[in-house]
C-alpha cells in the first residue's frame, strides 16, 4: 500500500480514537467545565488529524508496523504459493552409454537408486514442461495490485473536490449576501457599534450591513469584519448583545477555526467520526461564545436568552453558510443554548486547575497515540 495512504489512514484512526474519548468524556464534564474549554479542546483532535508527526516510540506506531509486517508476509506467502514452478528438466543426451541405455542426468537417493524427474507426454508423444500446464498470470490480481498502489489518488481527488465545493458555496453565499445588503448609515447606530467593538477588544474597523433575507445576524470577513443584521430596528440592549456576540467570534478567530475544521473534514471525508466532530465543534462554538459574552458583560442571562429568541423570530431566505458565524443555528441548538445560559456560573479556581490538568492529559494522549512512521 502506498505510504501516503498509510499515513492518512493512521492519522484518521488515531484522531478517531481521540474523538471517541472526547465524546465519552463530554457526558462527565458538560456542566462542570468551562464551555470555552469544551470548544478549544477539539483543536487537539483536529491537529492530530492534520499533523503527520509523532514521537519515535508511540502506541499505535508499533501496532501499525506490526500490521504492516503481517500484511507483507501474507502477500509474500500468497505470491509464493501461486507463482509458476520453474521446473528444470534433465538434459537427455542422444548418445548411449556403455550399457546401451540413454545417458540421463539424475541423482542418487538414500537407497542408492537414481531419481529421475517425471516427464509428461503429449498426445503426439512429445515431452512437455510441467510449467506449461500451470495457469498464466492472473490479470485481476495484477489490477488489484495497481489499484492498491494508486488508491491514494482516489482519496486525494475526493478531498480536493469536496474542498472546492465548500469554497464555491461560501463564495456564492457571500456574493449573494452583498448583492442584497445595504450599509447602515445611522450615526447613532454606528457609534454603538464602535463602543461594542472597543469593549470586545476589536481594533479593526467593523462594517454594519442590513439584509432582510438572512435568517439571523451573522459575521463574515476574515480580515474585514462585517456584521449583517436582518433589520435595522433592533433594541439598544439586543443590539449590544448581538454585536458583542459577533465581535467575540471575530476576536477569537472562530472563522479560521471553522475553516480549519472544514479542511480536516475534506481530508478525512471517509471517517464518519470526523463529520460528527465538525457538528460538535459548531455547537461548542456558540456555547462558548455565549459564555464569553455573559462573562464580559456580567449581564442578566434572561435578557441574553430573550435576545436569542428575538433573533430566532427573524426567518429569511438565506441560511447560514459554512464560513459565516451566526447568532443561532437551529431550534434544537437554541433550546440547548438557552439551558446553558440559564445555568451559567463562574468556575472556581480549583476547577480551572483541574481543567489545566485534563488538558495536559488530552495533549499527551494525542501525542502518545502517534501515526504511521514515515521513515
Amino acid at each position: 500500500m502506498n505510504t501516503v495512504l498509510k499515513l492518512i489512514l493512521s492519522m484518521s484512526f488515531s484522531g478517531g480514537l481521540l474523538i471517541l474519548v472526547l465524546f465519552l468524556g463530554k457526558k462527565f464534564v458538560k456542566d462542570r467545565i468551562s464551555r470555552q474549554w469544551q470548544y478549544y479542546i477539539w483543536l487537539v483532535a483536529v491537529l492530530r488529524l492534520l499533523l503527520p508527526f509523532g514521537p519515535e516510540t508511540n502506541l499505535l506506531g508499533n501496532a501499525y508496523q506490526a500490521v504492516d509486517w503481517a500484511v507483507d508476509r501474507a502477500i509474500s506467502q500468497e505470491m509464493t504459493r501461486t507463482a509458476p514452478v520453474q521446473q528444470v528438466l534433465p538434459d537427455v543426451a542422444g548418445s548411449l552409454d556403455a550399457s546401451g541405455s540413454p545417458d540421463v542426468a539424475g541423482s542418487l537417493d538414500a537407497s542408492g537408486s537414481v531419481s529421475v524427474p517425471v516427464m509428461e507426454g503429449k498426445d503426439d508423444g512429445g515431452v512437455v514442461d510441467a510449467a506449461e500446464e500451470l495457469p498464466s498470470a492472473h490479470p485481476f490480481r495484477d489490477f488489484g495490485a495497481v489499484l492498491t498502489e494508486y488508491v491514494w489518488l482516489v482519496w486525494l481527488g475526493a478531498a480536493l473536490g469536496l474542498l472546492i465545493r465548500k469554497v464555491t458555496i461560501y463564495q456564492g453565499f457571500v456574493r449573494y449576501l452583498h448583492a442584497g445588503s445595504a450599509p447602515v448609515s445611522d450615526i447613532a447606530v454606528l457609534d454603538r457599534l464602535s463602543a461594542a467593538a472597543e469593549q470586545a477588544g476589536v481594533k479593526r474597523p467593523v462594517e454594519l450591513w442590513v439584509n432582510p433575507l438572512i435568517s439571523s445576524p451573522l459575521l463574515i470577513g476574515f480580515f474585514r469584519p462585517c456584521i449583517v443584521l436582518p433589520g435595522a430596528e433592533v433594541g439598544e440592549k439586543d443590539f449590544q448583545y448581538i454585536v458583542l456576540h459577533e465581535l467575540t467570534h471575530y476576536r477569537r478567530g472562530d472563522m479560521f477555526y471553522k475553516w480549519l475544521v472544514q479542511v480536516t473534514v475534506c481530508l478525512h471525508w471517509f471517517n464518519p467520526l470526523v463529520h460528527l466532530m465538525s457538528r460538535e465543534i459548531t455547537k461548542a462554538c456558540e456555547f462558548s461564545c455565549d459564555e464569553a459574552v455573559l462573562a464580559k458583560m456580567g449581564g442578566d442571562a434572561q435578557d441574553y436568552g430573550k435576545t436569542l429568541l428575538d433573533a430566532m423570530a427573524a426567518v429569511g431566505k438565506y441560511r447560514e453558510s459554512l464560513g459565516a458565524v451566526t447568532l443561532n443555528e437551529n431550534k434544537q441548538l437554541l433550546k440547548e443554548r438557552l439551558g446553558a445560559i440559564m445555568n451559567y456560573r463562574k468556575k472556581s479556581k480549583v476547577m480551572w486547575f483541574l481543567t489545566g490538568a485534563l488538558t495536559l492529559c488530552v495533549i499527551f494522549g494525542a501525542v502518545f497515540l502517534g501515526v504511521y512512521p514515515i521513515a
